[in-house]
């Protein structure tokens, strides 16, 4: 749970910067491949304690299109650095968080009924 908060606390802090610090993150490697390294680190560490394994695959695969993101020259490519960054700060708060909170047991769900 606690790895999913923290990815969730990640992603918020990436679209904050890539709305309000334009520049910052489009500087090569560093600011992406953080946030990148952080997200994937933590989404490897969620997967023992995540009810369904596709919560840190999704925060997986959004990690590593960060990651490549971050080896091209992102000055260049101000929309592209700004949509991608916006949209996997989005989608990896949710789907961390969704994991953090979402507690239901298929397999007992199922033997229930």
């Amino acid at each position: 749970m606690i790895p999913n908060l923290i990815n969730t606390l990640a992603g918020l802090v990436l679209v904050y910067s890539v709305v309000l610090h334009p520049a910052w993150v489009e500087q090569r490697y560093f600011p992406l491949l953080g946030f990148a390294a952080v997200i994937l680190v933590m989404a490897l560490a969620a997967r023992r304690g995540d009810p369904h394994p596709w919560f840190s695959r999704v925060n997986i695969a959004l990690a590593l299109a960060l990651a490549l993101l971050s080896l091209l020259p992102l000055a260049t490519l101000p929309y592209l650095s700004f949509w991608v960054g916006f949209w996997v700060g989005c989608a990896v708060p949710v789907v961390a968080l969704w994991a953090a909170l979402y507690r239901r047991d298929l397999a007992a769900a199922a033997a229930a009924r």
